[in-house]
């Protein structure tokens, strides 16, 4: 818990930063690109004052020599001239102050040219060397357009100050916060490694420890079994003593043995043949928890045919009726899977309703764990055989779901009129523990009971 809350803090962090660091680029950048607009309108300018002069120098140098040669320099002059106003157009679009200066330039442009075209025309057809009036107009729009160029240079000069200001103020700004950001990285990176490094060897303390309770764990399980196995067997042989001096009491000795004596004797007898089965039982449950057995391939189709044939008695005497479905083929112990099948039939026919005829179903659905999420979230995406085996007897409170698979707990009392240890099912879920797979039951009092066995799929 502790390495996903620091690493969604370090995440969180690294991500701020990192976007704070992106926006003071985007604005350093977008400076940059003022600083170089700037640059290509004071370029452009240069470029239109030449313009400029050329049609000054095209304009006099026809007047000295009368050569088409300068009139073709200054209509190349007039054509760069319009170039350049466009251009200037175009790269000052966004500052309206210099799209109004512009447009006295490309005015005061026009007029310029005009004048230095009526000049020469003039010239052509004049018989003296007196200037023109037009001469002497085309030098004043020559000094308008130069005092415009000039006024539009300087507000260029001014806004190449300011932006250039910002993109070194930025460029800083923007080295400073790359450094920062490398320096809260490094200290995050250390943080969040030494946190790991103490969390790792917490882990490690933690998995020597678990391994060490699970290896006293297994010593005191098989301890545990070993006692179960000797007490079993070395209890069975007083009870054995027991039955048979209760017996020798009870039917060889029976005169000078009293009715009330007899029924005590039938008491005793009676208290250790339960007792006897119970051991049996408790034997059954103690040799499940071994499964050195190889697993087999099981017909569950044909295990359920000899199943039936040994209740048939059963069956009959209960006027009762089996519906079973086609069932799959799985892995597993066979006799394990014998004795889990027989317990629930026995258990069906056990638990019957006076004066309704038992009804037991038993079907197969194929399924993913989303029934057993409660049970373990991961199994959301597994596939198991569901085997649901239900009936229509006295059923149970659901209240007591959890109380019903443990060992020696019965939901009756020893005088109710049904029979049973309260271990039938507990050895259910260990066979079911067994063959990695669930059990799950559910009941409705008087109306019946439903148990599904959810075996895993094999891929």
């Amino acid at each position: 818990m502790l390495i996903i809350i620091a690493f969604s803090v370090s995440f969180i962090s690294m991500v701020a930063l990192s976007l704070f660091s992106m926006e003071r680029f985007t604005t350093f950048t977008s400076y940059s690109d003022l600083v170089d607009n700037t640059n290509l309108v004071i370029s452009q300018l240069y470029k239109m004052e030449l313009h400029i002069r050329d049609v000054d120098r095209g304009e006099r140098g026809y007047m000295i020599t009368r050569d088409t040669m300068y009139l073709r320099f200054l209509n190349n002059a007039v054509d760069s001239i319009q170039t350049s106003i466009s251009e200037l157009g175009k790269i000052t679009a966004e500052n309206p102050k210099q799209q109004n200066n512009i447009s006295l330039l490309k005015s005061s442009a026009a007029l310029r040219i005009a004048a230095a075209r009526e000049n020469i025309a003039y010239v052509d057809t004049a018989k003296t060397t007196t200037l023109s009036k037009y001469y002497y107009d085309s030098r004043q729009l020559m000094l308008e357009c130069s005092h415009t160029l000039k006024k539009i240079h300087d507000e260029e000069n001014v806004l190449l100050a300011e932006r250039f200001k910002g993109e070194r103020f930025y460029e800083q700004l923007t080295t400073s916060t790359l450094e920062y950001l490398l320096f809260v990285f490094c200290v995050i990176t250390l943080v969040l490694f030494f946190i790991m490094i103490r969390e790792f060897k917490g882990r490690i303390r933690y998995q020597e420890e678990l391994q060490a309770k699970i290896i006293d764990l297994k010593r005191s399980h098989s301890e545990l079994q070993e006692i179960a196995y000797a007490a079993s067997h070395d209890l069975q042989e007083p009870l054995r003593k027991i039955q048979v001096f209760s017996d020798m009491l009870l039917y060889q000795k029976t005169e000078g043995t009293d009715a009330e004596s007899k029924v005590i004797l039938g008491r005793v007898n009676n208290s250790a043949g339960r007792m006897q089965v119970l051991i049996s039982d408790l034997m059954a449950l103690t040799n499940l928890a071994n499964t050195d057995e190889p697993k087999t391939s099981i017909d569950l189709n044909r295990m359920l045919q000899y199943i039936i044939v040994d209740f048939e008695s059963k069956i009959a005497e209960k006027e009762a009726s089996v519906q079973i479905q086609e069932l799959p083929e799985i892995r597993g112990y066979d006799n394990q899977l014998k004795i889990l099948f027989n317990a629930l039939l026995d258990n069906s026919l056990k638990f019957t309703r006076k004066g309704v005829h038992p009804v037991i179903s038993i079907c197969c659905d194929l399924m993913s764990g989303h029934e057993l999420s409660t049970v373990n979230p991961n199994l959301l995406h597994k596939k198991f055989y569901r085997i649901t085996c239900s009936d229509n007897g006295i059923g149970f409170d659901n209240q007591f779901i959890n109380k019903i698979f443990r060992i020696f707990q019965r939901l009756h009392t020893q005088e109710s009129a049904y029979e049973g240890k309260g271990i039938g099912l507990a050895i259910c879920q260990r066979i079911m523990a067994n063959h990695e797979g669930y059990i799950i039951a559910h009941g409705e009092t008087g109306l019946g009971a439903q148990f599904k066995l959810f075996f895993p799929v094999e891929e």
